[in-house]
């Protein structure tokens, strides 16, 4: 049987792909969870791994070529056998929907905790269960569905009292350089570990095309200019508070930086006024979020990227700024995944470390707003009737039009200011 591979959207924006480098050559046999093949996409370039068990039956499109998203870029077979006529005739009614065989299995009585009346197997893992009379009803798949792995009892083993799932691929190379796999954290499916948690080599492309990142960019902010109607709301913040706190916290051992600082005002505005956490989607669709997922402009060799972190209503300053470090780390490294790019619904945009005072930053399609953050600066200002000089920071806010209106948003930007003038222990 032949399944087919279509190019996934792996970022919010993405509308097409181009494919770097193929892992695998045709014939090859490959594994669920082993790398297909690297795409570049607007955001970064990526690995992609197999949603099958099989073999490379036909690379559809070629190295340096860019698909769509949902474009047929190769086909798996489950065996050998397959003949160009049937590649041609898959060809012909390539909306097949060839991608998981159900198994019918009548579980016995005590296997009832761990299994349904249907069991999700992988082709080439049925025939192996066959083949070895196999009962996959006493099976536990570490996924959704049973794959080879799942059969093979060196693919999973007790490290001490810790169970460790691991792919066969990323099994192979942790045996040849001696990996202590219980060292490390799983990123695949259920935390299992694959290739990227074993490999010396980025989880990303050590040297993305910086031309195409760069037309991806002009077309990413060509797009939020021309269909997203833009304003901006701009005002000063007076850092003598903010700058004492962070004082005072570095004595008690807290480092926390100014981004993670504002992160959590945005946050606690966005608690403050609800409706203002919302996005307006391209399909007319308007939502308010439950979340607050807020990102980060980082620069790296790699080009700009903005990872988002998630739900930061649920963490304290403590974890916002450890969150916050650890995925600047993952940028600077060239290992975010998609779903790190994803669901923000503001970024920060901060270029006070370049003396840049103030600027009106572009909103990254798919989010309401962006934050420009300026350098902290000395200015003269009037206190009960007094000049004195204190420590101040621009802001400015660029705000989706079609999500909020001016009031909303002066609101929403008010109560960042008031958040970051009055931080103290309590926030």
């Amino acid at each position: 049987m032949l399944y087919e591979v279509n190019l996934p959207s792996l970022s919010p924006t993405m509308e097409e792909g181009k494919i770097v480098k193929w892992i695998k050559k045709e014939k090859d046999p490959i594994l669920s969870g082993e790398v297909l093949f690297e795409v570049e996409t607007d955001k970064a370039t990526m690995e992609y791994e197999s949603p099958e068990d099989g073999y490379i039956a036909k690379i559809i499109s070629k190295e340096g070529e860019t698909a769509n998203v949902n474009q047929l870029v190769a086909i798996i077979s489950d065996d050998l056998t397959f003949t160009q006529e049937d590649i041609n005739n898959f060809l012909k009614n390539n909306n097949s929907d060839n991608k998981i065989q159900t198994l019918e299995i009548n579980p016995s009585e005590n296997d009832k905790d761990f299994v349904s009346d249907k069991i999700l197997i992988t082709p080439l893992a049925k025939k192996i269960a066959q083949k070895k009379n196999i009962d996959i009803s006493k099976i536990k798949s570490i996924s959704r569905r049973i794959h080879t792995d799942d059969l093979d009892i060196n693919e999973t083993f007790d490290n001490g009292a810790i169970r460790v799932f691991i792919s066969p691929l990323a099994k192979k190379i942790s045996n040849e350089k001696s990996i202590d796999l219980s060292k490390l954290k799983g990123t695949g499916p259920d935390n299992r570990i694959i290739l990227r948690d074993v490999s010396d080599s980025n989880y990303l492309s050590e040297s993305p095309n910086i031309n195409r990142l760069r037309q991806a960019i002009a077309k990413a902010t060509t797009h939020s200019k021309n269909n997203i109607p833009h304003f901006y709301l701009n005002t000063r913040v007076n850092m003598a508070t903010l700058l004492k706190f962070r004082k005072d916290q570095k004595l008690k051992g807290n480092k926390y930086s100014l981004n993670a600082i504002l992160m959590q005002s945005i946050s606690n505005a966005f608690k403050a006024f609800p409706d203002s956490n919302c996005t307006y989607k391209d399909n007319g669709e308007f939502i308010i979020n439950k979340d607050h997922n807020i990102g980060i402009a980082v620069d790296s060799k790699f080009g700009l990227k903005m990872p988002v972190i998630k739900k930061i209503n649920n963490f304290n300053l403590n974890e916002i700024n450890s969150n916050l470090n650890e995925k600047i780390n993952l940028t600077r490294d060239n290992k975010l995944s998609p779903s790190d790019l994803s669901d923000g619904v503001i970024s920060i945009s901060n270029l006070g470390s370049f003396n840049i005072r103030s600027f009106d930053a572009i909103i990254l399609p798919g989010q309401t707003y962006i934050l420009a953050v300026g350098q902290i600066f000395e200015d003269v200002y009037v206190d009960k009737g007094k000049i004195e000089i204190g420590s101040f920071i621009n802001l400015t806010l660029s705000c989706d039009h079609r999500a909020v209106d001016g009031v909303l948003a002066s609101q929403f930007f008010s109560s960042i200011v008031q958040n970051l003038e009055n931080i103290s222990d309590d926030n």
